[in-house]
C-alpha cells in the first residue's frame, strides 16, 4: 500500500523532471504554469479524497496521480509549442510515456503503478465510457475532478486578466464577436460537450463552460460554484436568450451536484 513518503519521493522526482524545461526555456512562463496547475490539483485531491473519508493509501495513490496527471505537457510544448492536443500530440499519451521512462512510480506496487497509468491515461478524455473497475472508476474521476477544479480556476484568471503573451492557453483561437449557437444549443440539449464545435474563442468558452457537466463529485460542484466563474466564462459572449439559458442549466446541474449525497455514480461523501 502506498505511504505518504511515496508520495514525497515522486514530489521530488516530478521538480527534478520539470525543472530542466523551465531553465532551458526562453520564456519559461507555459511550463512554471503547469508547475503550478499541478500542485494546485494536488491540493484539489486532497480536499475531495477528505470530502469522500477515503483511507490514507488511497488518497495518497490519488494525490500521486495528480501530482504525474501532466508531465506530458512538459514534451509536448517544448516540441510543439502548443497546448492543443489536436495540433500536437495527446498529452496523456505523452504523460504515460514519461512517467514510464522517468521511472517516477518505480518505488510503488504494481498494481498503484497500473492504475495511476490507467487514470492518467483517462483524464483528458472527453468523457468516461465503458466499464472499468471500482478503483479505477474512482482515481479516474477523481483526477478528472480535481484537474478540472485548476482549470476553471486558471480559465477565469485569464479571461479576468487577459494577456495577449499567453493565447496559447486558449490556443491562440480568433474572437469572432459571434455567439456559438450550435455549440451552445447542443451542450443544452445533450449534456456533453463536443470538441469538434471548438473553432472560435467563444466555442472554446462554452466548451469549457460544460465541462461542469463531466464533474462527479459534490465537493468539485461545490468548488467550481464557489470560483463563480460560469459567469465569468460566458459574459464575453454577445448576450442571447440562448447564453442565457446556458448559464442557467449549469448553475442548477452544479447546485443540484454540490448539495447532492452521492455523487453521479452512487459514490457517497463523508
Amino acid at each position: 500500500m502506498m505511504t505518504r513518503e511515496d508520495l514525497l519521493k515522486i514530489e521530488e522526482q516530478f521538480n527534478a523532471y520539470t525543472k530542466p524545461f523551465v531553465d532551458r526555456a526562453k520564456d519559461a512562463y507555459p511550463f512554471v504554469l503547469k508547475q503550478e496547475h499541478t500542485a494546485r490539483v494536488c491540493r484539489a485531491m486532497e480536499m475531495l479524497c477528505v470530502s469522500l473519508g477515503l483511507d490514507a493509501p488511497k488518497t495518497a495513490r490519488a494525490c500521486a496521480a495528480a501530482m504525474v496527471h501532466d508531465m506530458g505537457r512538459f514534451p509536448q510544448f517544448a516540441v510543439f509549442h502548443t497546448y492543443s492536443d489536436a495540433l500536437s500530440k495527446n498529452h496523456a499519451a505523452l504523460g504515460c510515456r514519461e512517467i514510464v521512462r522517468s521511472k517516477i512510480l518505480s518505488h510503488l506496487p504494481v498494481t498503484d503503478r497500473q492504475l495511476i497509468l490507467r487514470a492518467v491515461a483517462l483524464h483528458n478524455r472527453p468523457r468516461l465510457s465503458g466499464k472499468y473497475g471500482r478503483d479505477l472508476n474512482l482515481l479516474a474521476r477523481l483526477l478528472r475532478d480535481a484537474d478540472k477544479i485548476d482549470i476553471f480556476g486558471v480559465m477565469k484568471d485569464h479571461y479576468l486578466n487577459p494577456d495577449l503573451s499567453h493565447g496559447f492557453i486558449t490556443h491562440d483561437l480568433n474572437d469572432d464577436g459571434k455567439i456559438p449557437e450550435t455549440a451552445a444549443r447542443e451542450l443544452l440539449e445533450t449534456r456533453q460537450n463536443d470538441l469538434s464545435y471548438v473553432n472560435t474563442l467563444n466555442s472554446m468558452k462554452v466548451f469549457q463552460a460544460g465541462m461542469v457537466y463531466d464533474l462527479n463529485f459534490p465537493a468539485a460542484a461545490a468548488a467550481v460554484l464557489d470560483l463563480e466563474v460560469i459567469p465569468v466564462l460566458l459574459s464575453g459572449i454577445p448576450p442571447s436568450d440562448l447564453i442565457t439559458g446556458l448559464e442557467q442549466a449549469l448553475l442548477d446541474h452544479l447546485k443540484f451536484l454540490a448539495s447532492s449525497n452521492h455523487g453521479k455514480h452512487g459514490m457517497t461523501r463523508k
